[in-house]
C-alpha cells in the first residue's frame, strides 16, 4: 500500500490576504452547495474500478492520495511500472489552450499529452509519458485522469478509455463507501464551510473548493483547509494548544498555517 495512506486528518487555516469576502451566508444552499455536496459524496476510487484498471497491467495497489484524489499503481515493478491517478475538483472552466478536444458521455473533453507540453527532445528522453484528461462534469465541477507509463507507447489511448469509464461511473453516483480502497477519516466528505455556523463575524468568501472555505473574519481574510498528512509533516512546526488539543503552527508570522 501507499506510504501515504497513512493518514491523519489536518484542519489548517491560513491567512490569505488576495481574498475577498462575500454574501455572509448562515446557511448554504443553492447550485453551488449542490455541487459541492455532489462531489464530497462520491466516492473517488470507485469511478475507476480495479477491474478496469487491470486492463492496463496489474493492479497492484490502489488507495487514496489526496482528500478526493486515488491513485492506482499497475504492473510488477511499483518504480517504473505505470500510474493512474484521478481526482474531482470544484474547479468549472477547465478548457484548455493546448492539446485535443473529445466527446465522451455527450460531455467536452480535453486530452492533453506530454507531446503538447515539452519539446520533441525531451520526450525522446523521457523516463515516462503522460496524458491527462479534463472532463466538466453535468451538474458542475470537474474531472481529471492521469495516466503515466513507460516510454515506447503513446498514453493518450489508455487516458480515454479511462475518463470514458469515469465518467460513466460519475453517472452511477457511487456513494462514499462503494471502494474499499478509498481512506476515510472525520474529514472525508465534511464541509469545511460548517464552522462558519460558529463563526457569526465570518464573511463567506465567493468562491469554495471541495475542501477549501474562504472567509474573511477580524480584518483577516482566512482559508479553512481540510487534507491528509502524515505525522512527519508536522515534525518541523511550532506546537500549540487549541482548546486543549494539540496542534502545530508553521511559523511564527501572522501569514501562517
Amino acid at each position: 500500500m501507499f506510504r501515504r495512506l497513512a493518514l491523519i486528518a489536518a484542519l489548517i487555516v491560513v491567512v490569505a490576504a488576495c481574498q475577498h469576502g462575500g454574501p455572509d451566508e448562515s446557511v448554504a444552499a443553492g447550485p453551488q452547495y449542490e455541487k459541492l455536496v455532489r462531489l464530497r459524496n462520491t466516492d473517488v476510487c470507485a469511478l475507476l474500478p480495479r477491474p478496469e484498471l487491470a486492463k492496463l497491467g496489474p493492479v497492484t495497489a490502489v488507495g487514496t492520495n489526496e482528500l478526493y484524489e486515488c491513485e492506482a499503481k499497475l504492473g510488477e515493478d511499483q518504480k517504473t511500472g505505470p500510474r493512474v491517478n484521478w481526482s474531482v475538483r470544484a474547479l468549472d472552466d477547465v478548457a484548455m489552450d493546448a492539446g485535443t478536444t473529445v466527446t465522451i458521455e455527450g460531455l467536452t473533453v480535453n486530452m492533453i499529452s506530454d507531446k503538447d507540453t515539452r519539446p520533441p527532445e525531451e520526450i525522446a528522453s523521457a523516463r515516462f509519458r503522460t496524458c491527462s484528461a479534463f472532463a466538466q462534469l453535468p451538474a458542475g465541477g470537474s474531472m481529471s485522469p492521469t495516466l503515466t507509463i513507460p516510454p515506447g507507447a503513446e498514453p493518450c489511448a489508455g487516458t480515454q478509455s479511462l475518463v470514458t469509464v469515469a465518467l460513466a461511473e460519475w453517472k452511477r453516483a457511487p456513494r462514499l463507501g462503494d471502494s474499499p480502497d478509498t481512506i476515510q477519516t472525520p474529514v472525508t466528505g465534511a464541509d469545511p464551510c460548517a464552522v462558519l455556523t460558529k463563526l457569526p463575524k465570518a464573511v463567506r468568501g465567493d468562491t469554495q473548493w471541495v475542501d477549501r472555505c474562504w472567509f474573511e473574519l477580524d480584518g483577516h481574510s482566512i482559508y479553512l483547509e481540510y487534507k491528509h498528512a502524515t505525522d512527519r509533516e508536522f515534525e518541523n512546526y511550532l506546537p500549540v494548544k487549541v482548546d486543549g488539543r494539540q496542534a502545530y503552527r508553521t511559523s511564527r508570522d501572522d501569514n501562517a498555517s
